[in-house]
C-alpha cells in the first residue's frame, strides 16, 4: 500500500479536507481553530511528521483506550449477572471463554465442540484462548482473554483505518469515521465482527488497486467470520454484469471460494458434527430480541397476540433478504449511472442488517467502513450511531432484567427496548435510502462531486488507466472543493 501523502520524489496531490465542505464538521472545528484555511493545500506541501495517516492512527488508538474504559468495571469486578449488563459493559469474550470452556477446548477443531460464531472467528478465540495459558486459572485467565482480545482488535481497528483511508484516495480523512466513532467506544470489545469489517475493508481496498484475485480471497476469508460478506460478492458481481467484466467477477468468485473452504475443510474433516451443530443452531434457533422478528414477538407476547414461529420467521427472512438482493440488482443494473462500488456494498449490507434474523446492535461495525466510503457525511452518520448505541444501552439494560431480574431503576421494559430497536433500524433505513438517493442522482455524492468517478472501482472502470484517478482529478478537485466550501447545504 502506498502512503496516501507520500515524500520525496513522489508527486502530491491535493486531498480533499471534510472541514471544508462537510457543515457539520465545520461547526465541530471551531473550538480547536475552525476548518483548514483555503489557501493551504494538503496533500501538496509537506505536513511533517503529523501526516494524515499518522493523525487517524492517534484518533483510533485514543478511541481504543476510551473502549477499554467503557468496561472497566468489568474487568475490575468481573462478567457477573446482572451487573455485566446494568454497567453496560458486557462483552461475548469473556462470555464465550466460561461458555465453551475455551480454557480447555478448540472451537469447531475438539472433538465434539462447536461455537456459536463461524470457524473463523472460532479460530481466533482458540488461539487467544491459548496465548492466555499463563495467565492462570477462573477469573484471571477469562481477564486475560478479554484483554488479549481486545488487543487484537485494537491492532485491527487502527488497520482498517489505514486501509479505508488508501482506499478512499483523494477523501482520506473519510477514515476518521471508523478513527473516531462513538459507536465503536461501546461495540468494538463486544464480540468478533470487527474482524469480518476489517478483512471486508481490505478485500475492497484490493479489488480498487486491481488485484481482484486476491479481493476475492480476502472477502471468503471474511465470509467465514461474518456471513455478510457474501453480500459484497452479490453486489460487486452485478456491477461486472453492468461493466461487462464478468470474468472478472467470477475470477474473484473462485478465489473467495478457496478462501472460505482454506477455514471450512478442516473443521470438516476434523469434527463435520460441531460445523452442522452451529448451521443447525442459525436455522432452528429463535431470532434475536433485536431483530423486526423478535420485537414483533416481545411485542405480541405482552398483547397476547400470536408470535411468529421460528418456521414462520426463516420464511419472512429469506423472503426479504431476496426482496434486497432483487432491489440491490435493479440499482445495480438499471441506476442511470454506474454505482459506486462502496455505495452497493453498503446498500447490500445495510439491508441484510435490517432483515437479518440474527440481528445485534455490535453488528453496525460491519457497516462502518462502508460509510465511510459511501456516505462520508457526517450529520447522518452520528445521529445514526447515536440511535444505534441507544439500541445497545437499551438491549443491556433489557438482559438485565430478562436474566438478572434487577430493580427497575437499573433496566427496562419490553416497550422501551422494542422503541430503541426500532429507531436503530429505521436510522439504518435512512442511511440507505440516502445512499440510494445518491446512487440514482449522483449530483448528490460528495465523492463524485470531486471529480472521482470511483475510487474503489478497480478492474470495472475499463476506460480509466493502472493507476486509478491520481493524475486524472487534481484539477477538478483544486476547482470544486473551494465550491462546496461555500455552498454547504449540498456538502
Amino acid at each position: 500500500m502506498e502512503d496516501s501523502q507520500a515524500s520525496g520524489q513522489q508527486a502530491r496531490h491535493r486531498i480533499v479536507v471534510p472541514s471544508r465542505t462537510d457543515p457539520t464538521l465545520r461547526t465541530m472545528t471551531e473550538p480547536v481553530g475552525g476548518p483548514l484555511g483555503r489557501r493551504t493545500a494538503p496533500g501538496i506541501t509537506d505536513p511533517g511528521f503529523f501526516t494524515v495517516e499518522r493523525v487517524l492512527i492517534f484518533m483510533a488508538m485514543v478511541s481504543a483506550l476510551i473502549a477499554v474504559m467503557a468496561k472497566y468495571h468489568c474487568r475490575q469486578s468481573g462478567w457477573t449477572t446482572p451487573d455485566q449488563y446494568s454497567t453496560v459493559c458486557w462483552s461475548e469474550f469473556p462470555n464465550s471463554f466460561v461458555q465453551h470452556n475455551l480454557g480447555s477446548v478448540f472451537p469447531f477443531l475438539s472433538s465434539g465442540s462447536t461455537f456459536d460464531q463461524l470457524p473463523l472467528a472460532g479460530f481466533i478465540a482458540g488461539i487467544t484462548a491459548w496465548l492466555t495459558g499463563g495467565a492462570g486459572h477462573g477469573a484471571l485467565r477469562q481477564l486475560a482473554f478479554f484483554d488479549v482480545n481486545a488487543a487484537l482488535i485494537a491492532a485491527v481497528w487502527i488497520f482498517t483505518v489505514v486501509v479505508v483511508a488508501r482506499t478512499a484516495r483523494r477523501r482520506p480523512w473519510d477514515a476518521a469515521i471508523v478513527a473516531a466513532s462513538p459507536l465503536l467506544w461501546l461495540t468494538a470489545f463486544v464480540s468478533w465482527d470487527f474482524w469480518a469489517a476489517g478483512l471486508v475493508a481490505l478485500g475492497i481496498y484490493l479489488f480498487a488497486r486491481r488485484r481482484t484475485i486476491w479481493a476475492g480471497f480476502v472477502l471468503g476469508l471474511a465470509a467465514m467470520v461474518a456471513p455478510y460478506a457474501i453480500l459484497v460478492f452479490v453486489a460487486l458481481v452485478l456491477l461486472g454484469v453492468r461493466a461487462k467484466a464478468v470474468t472478472k467477477m467470477l475470477e474473484a468468485l473462485a478465489a473467495g471460494a478457496v478462501g472460505w473452504l482454506l477455514v471450512l475443510l478442516p473443521v470438516m474433516l476434523s469434527n463435520a458434527a460441531g460445523w452442522k451443530a452451529y448451521v443447525d443452531g442459525v436455522i432452528n434457533g429463535p431470532a434475536s430480541d433485536s431483530s423486526i422478528y423478535g420485537g414483533y414477538n416481545l411485542l405480541a407476547e405482552r398483547m397476547g397476540l400470536p408470535e411468529m414461529s421460528t418456521a414462520s420467521v426463516n420464511t419472512l427472512s429469506a423472503v426479504l433478504l431476496m426482496l434486497v438482493v432483487l432491489g440491490v440488482g435493479a440499482t445495480a443494473l438499471y441506476a442511470p449511472r454506474q454505482p459506486r462500488v462502496a455505495q452497493l456494498v453498503f446498500v447490500a449490507v445495510a439491508g441484510f442488517v435490517v432483515v437479518n434474523k440474527t440481528a445485534e446492535p455490535w453488528q453496525a461495525v460491519w457497516l462502518l467502513p462502508l460509510l465511510a466510503l459511501a456516505l462520508p457525511r457526517w450529520r447522518p452518520v452520528l445521529l445514526w450511531q447515536a440511535a444505534v448505541i441507544t439500541h445497545f444501552i437499551a438491549l443491556m439494560l433489557f438482559q438485565s432484567k430478562q436474566l438478572g431480574n434487577i430493580s427497575p431503576q437499573h433496566a427496562i421494559d419490553t416497550p422501551y427496548f422494542v422503541l430503541a430497536s426500532a429507531l436503530a433500524g429505521v436510522a439504518t433505513c435512512a442511511l440507505l435510502a440516502l445512499t440510494v438517493r445518491d446512487i440514482w442522482r449522483p449530483h448528490f455524492d460528495v465523492v463524485r462531486r470531486g471529480g472521482v468517478d470511483d475510487p474503489q472501482g478497480g478492474v470495472l472502470l475499463a476506460t480509466a488507466p493502472r493507476t486509478g484517478d491520481d493524475e486524472d482529478v487534481t484539477g477538478a478537485l483544486d476547482a470544486v472543493e473551494p465550491g462546496l466550501a461555500e455552498h454547504p447545504k449540498h456538502a
